[in-house]
C-alpha cells in the first residue's frame, strides 16, 4: 500500500540575518532527500523572491514577546487549508535534512529534559514550565519534552482542535511540540541525539555529521564556520529555487 507523503509546513519569520540562506538550505535538503515529497507550504509575511513551487500563505507576526504563538498562528492557518494532507510535517528553516527520509514514518523526537530542568527566569523556561503545568492539570505527566529542534509530524485535525481550544497567545505561552505530544501521546519516539546533530557555537569541524538524519543550528554556528560546509553539501539550486 502506497503511503501519502505528508505535506511540509514551514512557518517563516522575518528575522533572518543571512537573506534567508537558512530557508535555501532547508529546501535543498527536502528536495534532495525526501522520498516522494508532498507539497511545501511556506507561511510568512512575504515570500522570498527566489522561492518557487511552494504554496505561500500570507501571515505576519503580531505577538511581539511570544514567538511560539506566531508559529501556532501560522500552523493553524495551514491546517485550515482543505488541500493540506491529513498528516503534515512542522519544519523550521534552520532544520536541515542530511540523509534520505520517509516522512510518513517520522516518529516523535524528544529531548530528555524534564520540568525540573527548566528553572531559569527567561521566557523559554517559563514557557516550558507553563506547558508542563497545562498537561499535568489534565493528568498528562511527561518525563521528557519534545522541543528537539527537529521536524515533527502532526495530525492536522488533532492539531487544530488542541490549539484552537488553548489560549496560546497569553504569555508566557506554550511549547508547541511538547503540548501536542504530551496531550495526545505518541505512537513511538526517538531521543534527539540518535537522529540529530546540534550546532549552536562556532565549529571546529571540517565536514557535516555523516551519521545523523537532521542538523539543527543557530546564527552563532552559521557565522562560525557552518555556512561553507552547508554550501559544499548543497552546492546547486533545487526545484524550490528560481536562482
Amino acid at each position: 500500500m502506497k503511503h501519502q507523503t505528508p505535506d511540509i509546513v514551514i512557518p517563516l519569520g522575518s528575522g533572518s540575518k543571512h537573506n534567508n540562506f537558512e530557508l535555501r538550505m532547508a529546501l535543498r535538503g527536502i528536495a534532495r532527500f525526501v522520498r516522494d515529497p508532498g507539497q511545501v507550504y511556506i507561511v510568512s509575511d512575504q515570500l522570498p523572491e527566489w522561492v518557487q513551487n511552494v504554496i505561500h500563505l500570507p501571515a505576519d507576526d503580531p505577538h511581539k514577546h511570544n514567538k511560539d504563538a506566531n508559529i501556532i498562528d501560522k500552523l493553524l492557518l495551514a491546517t485550515a487549508c482543505p488541500e493540506l494532507s491529513e498528516e503534515f510535517i512542522f519544519w523550521s528553516d534552520d532544520q536541515i535534512l542530511l540523509k534520505p527520509c520517509c516522512l510518513h514514518k517520522l516518529p516523535a523526537i524528544y529531548n530528555p529534559r524534564r520540568r525540573r530542568d527548566f528553572n531559569a527566569p527567561r521566557i523559554w523556561h517559563r514557557r516550558m514550565r507553563n506547558t508542563f503545568d497545562y498537561l499535568q492539570k489534565r493528568n498528562r505527566f511527561l518525563e521528557c519534552n519534545y522541543e528537539s529542534h527537529t521536524p515533527q509530524r502532526f495530525n492536522k485535525k488533532l492539531f487544530s482542535e488542541l490549539f484552537r481550544s488553548t489560549d496560546y497567545a497569553r504569555e508566557p505561552g506554550y511549547c508547541i511540540n511538547t503540548l501536542y505530544f504530551g496531550f495526545y501521546g505518541t505512537g513511538g519516539k526517538l531521543e534527539q541525539s540518535m537522529v540529530k546533530s546540534t550546532c549552536e557555537q562556532p565549529l571546529k569541524l571540517n565536514q557535516l555529521p555523516a551519521d545523523k538524519l537532521f542538523l539543527g543550528y543557530n546564527d552563532a554556528a552559521l557565522q562560525g564556520g557552518l555556512k561553507p560546509l552547508l554550501e559544499a553539501y548543497f552546492p546547486t539550486p533545487c526545484s524550490y529555487e528560481k536562482y
